[in-house]
């Protein structure tokens, strides 16, 4: 949220937070990965949102991390295509709670623009999550 880029369509980030979500499945598990996606849509809301903001968010991040969690347990994908899937779930979660909300027709119409930046933004994180993924051991930094 804190990294504007430079488009006018409104719900498009690039989804750092993401990455500790992704990072979390395929180190500890989907049960602490759900935690840390609640934590994360929490403190997010409460820094920089409204209540209505954190419907939305929640419903981008619990559709998310379902598809993730069950993207990477399954084998079949990568880490940057579960994420690209992670990036495009968010979208429709958060585009279906603001049909539910607000209006059917606002959700349709954004819809195109945020599958498109689900994944761009979702490959991004992707590449930084495999990055980190390599980068620290599969049993964690002991000194």
């Amino acid at each position: 949220m804190l990294v504007p880029l430079p488009v006018t369509v409104p719900g498009i980030k690039l989804g750092l937070g993401n990455i500790v979500v992704l990072f979390a499945i395929a180190r500890l598990g989907a049960r602490p990965a759900l935690a840390l996606m609640a934590a994360k849509v929490a403190c997010t809301t409460i820094l920089f949102a409204n209540p209505q903001a954190f419907v939305f968010s929640l419903a981008g991040g619990v559709l998310s991390w379902v598809l993730m969690a069950l993207a990477w347990k399954s084998g079949l994908f990568s880490c940057i295509a579960t994420s690209v899937i992670g990036g495009i779930a968010h979208n429709v979660g958060q585009l279906a709670a603001v049909a539910l909300v607000l209006s059917p027709q606002v959700a349709a119409v954004n819809l195109p623009v945020l599958a498109v930046a689900g994944v761009v933004c979702g490959a991004a994180t992707g590449v930084l999550t495999q990055a980190l993924l390599a980068a620290v051991p599969q049993g964690g930094i002991h000194e």
